[in-house]
Parts: C-alpha cells; structure tokens; sequence
C-alpha cells in the first residue's frame, strides 16, 4: 500500500528514497502495537496495519528483513534524530549518561546511552554500541560525548553519571568541552589530592558529612582541573554506605547533591525501552549497525509516546493521605496507551504523524547534520 510522504517529513530524510521512510512507519507502529522488537513477532501485526490479509506472514518478515539490510542504516537514524526532537518544546540543562546490556546468544550488547532530562523524564539522544563486557573506558565515552556534540548543542549542559564514569583525564576532557558534570565517587577516590588541598583534611571532612544536613565541600585540583567534592549523609541511611561522594567542576553543594538525585531518570528510562514498554532485549540482530537502527526507531516510538502524554491536559494522578501527589500511571504509560490508538493501522499512524507535525519545533539545542 503506497502512502504519500509526509511534506514536514521529507527535510529529514532528503537523501533517503520515499518508500525507506514509508517502511520506518510500519516498523514504528508494529512495535507500538505489538511492544516487542522481535521481527518474527512484529511480522504478524502487518497485515492488520497494511489491511491487507492476503500477502504470506514469509513476505511480510522479508519484507521487515530487508529493511534493516538497507545500504546506509546510519543516514536513517540521523534522520530519525533529527525528526522526532523537533517534537519537544523547551530547553533542557541535565545530561545523564549510563550503559545498558544484556547478550543475544554470543554477542554482547553494550549500549553507552547518553539522555537528556526533558522536565522529569530521560530521553536517549545518542548512543554507542560497545559490543563488549564489563564498563566502556575514558575513550568510548569521550567518543560517544564527540559524536553526540556533532548532532547537539551540549555546551553549558550538566551531565550527571554515577561512580563507574570517573577517570581524570574523562574529567579534563569534559571541563574542555565545557560541559559541567556531578559525578558519583567511591569511597577513597581521590583522597590524596583531596587532603592535599587547602583546607580540611579528607578524614575531618568525613566526621564534618555526619553532622551537617547538607554535607560538606571543598576545593582541589586535579589534572590541572579545579573541581569540587562534596560528601555527605546518605539519605538512605545505608550502613554499608553511610557517606555519599560526589566530584563536581560545579560549585555550589546544595546544587550538586540536588542535581545528582535526578540521575536515577536514566534508570526508569531503560525500563520503559526494555521490560516495561518496548522490550528492546526482545531483538534478534547481532549486527551492530541493525542494533543501532532499531534502537533510534525505539527512540521514536518512545518520544511519540511522550508527546501524546505531553498532550494531555490533566494526567491521571493519586493522592496520598498527606495530601502529596504523583502521578498514578508514569507518562510513558499514559502516552503509550494514547499512542496505541493512533497505531491500529498504517494509514492511521501517518494521519496522526502529520497532524503532528503541523507544528514542528525548530529547537535552539538541535542541529543534527
């Protein structure tokens, strides 16, 4: 079934032949539809978003197959990047970087994700497949922070990554690409170039963490970078870790401690890709350029998900005996559920897709090239 293209999406796929971003579509909606990765699984929703139940489930898995057999799956994600932000409206000050990995038989995926945190959510925009065990090193993740600031405007941003991502010169790199960080530390690290700075001594500033509600900062340089740490009580009071540490080129404590709370949004983020939402993990690639591809499609049915939640004028909340609030079902969910509507056939998710692309966005953060 030939469908027009969408005019406010042909910018972005300029160099890409109509019927590739007409296949994106399908794939898109299967998903949604089907929440599943698994080609085998999203061939059987095919015919019922083509309308056409005549063409062999064989036919309809080649014909996904050959999709992601494409000559420059990479040209599509950029498009695919470059289409779907342009969905949100407003600026953004966090970054949060963290890895996901799982192994499909023998192969190793090792998604070095970097988010951004669009009001209280996480939203991948740039992502390296690392194909290997264990933690990516300075180097991987100043190549994914390159990549990334080709696409993006990241300057002035503040990237938030727990204890694994340290490093000095990962540091140095980060404060020459002026890009702010809060970075969790683990106990001990640093501590001769801590102690050896003026002031109080590493140990005092421990005792010092116990008794203040805000915990304690201060001032030290390494790699010829003048950063700060800041220790504190762990809100959790957790006897195995009583201290938390943090290292910052960021100098206020109060914002530091707050500003590293937000991390765990990355966490709830991988959930909704993976078990909760789209089950990511479900793919059966094991070529890395496919992975990455069908990871910016994930992306896409994530952001759509999203928008639809944005739209919502009063989002379902509960309210607890203290009168405080939070939202009974988290955005994703409510947007997913929104988004399904819009996705029972093919014809209907491209009407839905240019009724909301009426009005892209042209954000001040975004220039995907």
């Amino acid at each position: 079934m030939a469908l027009p293209l969408l005019p406010k999406c042909k910018p972005y796929f300029a160099n890409i032949p109509d019927h590739i971003p007409q296949t994106l579509w399908l794939v898109c909606s299967a998903i949604v539809l089907a929440r599943s990765t698994n080609l085998n699984v999203l061939k059987d929703y095919l015919p019922q978003l083509l309308a056409n139940e005549k063409t062999k489930p064989l036919s309809h898995y080649k014909r996904l197959i050959r999709f992601f057999r494409q000559d420059q799956p990479n040209l599509l994600v950029v498009g695919i990047l470059s289409f779907v932000f342009r969905l949100l409206k407003g600026r953004f000050t966090y970054l949060i970087m963290d890895a996901t990995t799982w192994q499909v038989g023998k192969k190793h995926i090792h998604l070095l994700t970097l988010c951004m945190l669009f009001g209280t959510t996480a939203i991948p925009i740039y992502w390296l497949q690392l194909a290997k065990k264990g933690h990516s090193n300075e180097s991987e993740r100043q190549q994914l922070i390159t990549q990334a600031m080709e696409r993006y405007q990241l300057k002035g941003k503040t990237l938030l990554a727990d204890r694994e991502y340290i490093g000095e010169g990962w540091f140095r790199y980060l404060v020459e690409q002026g890009i702010d960080f809060v970075i969790r530390l683990p106990e001990g690290c640093y501590r001769i170039p801590i102690g050896q700075a003026p002031g109080a001594a590493y140990s005092k500033l421990c005792r010092q963490a116990y008794r203040r509600k805000r915990g304690v900062i201060k001032s030290f340089t390494l790699n010829e970078c003048v950063l700060s740490v800041v220790i504190m009580k762990n809100p959790q009071n957790d006897e195995k870790e009583p201290l938390l540490y943090f290292v910052s080129s960021l100098t206020n404590k109060i914002k530091i401690s707050e500003a590293y709370r937000l991390r765990w949004r990355i966490e709830t983020c991988f959930k909704h890709l993976k078990s909760q939402g789209f089950n990511l993990e479900d793919l059966n690639f094991k070529q890395d350029d496919k992975i990455l591809l069908l990871v910016a499609i994930i992306v896409m049915a994530y952001v759509l998900s999203l928008q639809a939640a944005f739209e919502q004028s009063t989002p379902k909340l509960k309210t607890y005996r203290d009168g405080k609030q939070s939202l009974s079902i988290s955005l994703f969910r409510q947007g997913l559920t929104k988004l399904r509507y819009h996705v029972q056939a093919l014809s209907v998710f491209i009407e839905h897709l240019g009724q909301i692309t009426k009005t892209l966005y042209e954000a001040k953060w975004l220039y995907v090239q």
